[in-house]
């Protein structure tokens, strides 16, 4: 019995930084966020250091940046789903390189 709720608890732990909201991120200049990573609540790659190397996409009119070609790949595929992140917040748009 003890077992089994001491690997609950160890299971719950990591869930517990995933879940939670993450806190509005400000933006330098150069910075955007990755609207994947603030959808899965990945709070480590959020923030996004615009350089002229950074993945990026256009949609609608507005380019969005990110962390990897792998969110660029999966914001491509429902770009909609998280464009509406965008327009959640104010941003910071980054300066075009």
């Amino acid at each position: 019995m003890f077992r089994a709720i001491a690997i609950s608890a160890l299971l719950a732990i990591p869930m517990i930084g995933c879940t939670s909201t993450p806190e509005p991120q400000h933006l330098a200049a150069n910075q955007d966020e990755c609207l994947v990573c603030v959808h899965e609540h990945d709070l480590a790659c959020i923030k996004v250091n615009v350089t002229d190397k950074t993945p990026s996409a256009v949609y609608n009119g507005k380019t969005y940046h990110f962390c990897s070609e792998d969110c660029k790949k999966e914001f491509m595929a429902n770009p909609a789903k998280y464009a509406k992140l965008a327009s959640a917040a104010p941003q910071t748009q980054p300066a075009q390189h």
